[in-house]
């Protein structure tokens, strides 16, 4: 069983460059400067992916020079530098699956493979039914010297709709994605996800609902702290625990009349700013049962999927994260035909989502009738 960790340690650490080449088994590396870089902190000579890049504990000694273990191989002038945090990776595993505990696998601490894309090991006596976890590690033993846990890693990999998948399916689509990380594309699907979210409730008002409780005081004021609140859409009060729900009547602050009495089974509400409601009558505490309008939750983990109205559309996604990509690499055509796309698709999506339930007609209200005859009533007597 091949696990294999991405390597972005990388990404954003601080860089310098050889100011002299070395040769194997070096283990004094002058550069360039060395001011944001930490002692004990492991250096990667190279880059990620490129052949005989190394990844070494090394020691500031001065304001040019860093010492370190012995290097494998020997590097060129203004080769790059990275003080990274960690040199190691350490593979975990569970035989009960995700229910299970991940611990580390005897010979699964591997020193980071900054010459592949991936640091990979290989489970000899794996089983499909097993997960494992990865972490990294700094062999000096510095305070922090381990990081958090990965996401669980499955036999299967990721799944088509989840956010891994789409990162990988934008970078295999890219000519050269040095100048990506991994970061930029997983912004770039979570702002078309945003945009897709906003395309779906502009045409169908019972896309992506939530329900919160929240409980209010005496003076009838609560704030909604759900993360991916949007706007409210209904509220419901109780006062005694659930019991009894009562449907409160949006009001506005001017409404109210001096003296006015409102009664608890007819409650009104009105909001202060975004977030913070007022339940009237007030004089007495309860719950809000809240209904509203999702703006939609971050992915953030690689195994984070899709929400199931928008698998369908995950070319959109590709097409967008491409057309920002092309951007940054200033191909400005190719990147606003996939923009074009991408929107083409959008599109489509808000027409094929309202309405949303095409199980059957929509109910149509009745109205109490006026008296008068209808054109029906008059044709049939």
């Amino acid at each position: 069983m091949i696990i294999k960790n991405r390597n972005l340690l990388a990404e954003g650490a601080p860089q310098t460059r050889l100011t002299a080449a070395i040769a194997s088994g070096a283990t004094v590396y002058p550069v360039a400067n060395t001011a944001a870089f930490t002692t004990s902190y492991a250096i990667q000579v190279g880059e990620t992916g490129s052949d005989q890049s190394e990844v070494l504990i090394g020691t500031v000694t001065n304001s040019g020079t860093i010492t370190g273990a012995a290097s494998n191989f020997p590097h060129a002038a203004d080769a790059p530098v990275y003080n990274l945090r960690f040199d190691q990776v350490v593979f975990e595993r569970s035989t009960a699956g995700t229910a299970g505990t991940a611990t580390p696998m005897t010979s699964g601490t591997i020193t980071y493979q900054a010459d592949a894309l991936n640091t990979v090991f290989d489970d000899t006596s794996g089983s499909a039914s097993y997960a494992y976890r990865t972490y990294f590690k700094n062999s000096a033993g510095i305070a922090g010297s381990t990081s958090i846990e990965s996401d669980w890693i499955l036999s299967a990999g990721f799944s088509f709709y989840s956010l891994a998948k789409m990162r990988e399916r934008v970078k295999e689509k890219l000519w050269n994605d040095t100048f990506v990380s991994d970061d930029m594309v997983n912004n770039w699907l979570n702002e078309w996800k945003t945009e897709m979210t906003n395309a779906a409730i502009s045409v169908n008002q019972e896309y992506s609902m939530g329900t919160v409780n929240i409980g209010f005081g005496t003076n009838g004021l609560g704030t909604i702290v759900t993360d991916d609140f949007k706007q409210p859409r209904r509220v419901w009060v109780t006062y005694d625990s659930g019991a009894n729900y009562y449907n409160s009547t949006k009001a506005h602050p001017t409404s109210f009349l001096p003296n006015q009495q409102i009664s608890s089974t007819a409650p009104k509400h009105l909001f202060h700013g975004d977030s913070v409601f007022e339940i009237n009558p007030a004089g007495q505490g309860g719950t809000a049962l809240v209904e509203f309008y999702r703006i939609g939750t971050a992915m953030v983990n690689d195994t984070d999927e899709l929400p199931l109205p928008l698998r369908g559309y995950t070319k959109s996604f590709i097409d967008y994260g491409l057309s920002q990509a092309l951007q940054k690499d200033q191909k400005f055509i190719e990147a606003k035909t996939k923009l074009t796309e991408a929107s083409q698709a959008r599109e489509l999506f808000k027409l094929e989502s309202s309405p949303r339930d095409k199980s059957s007609q929509t109910v149509v209200d009745e109205v109490e009738a006026t008296g008068e005859l209808s054109s029906w009533d008059s044709l049939w007597g």
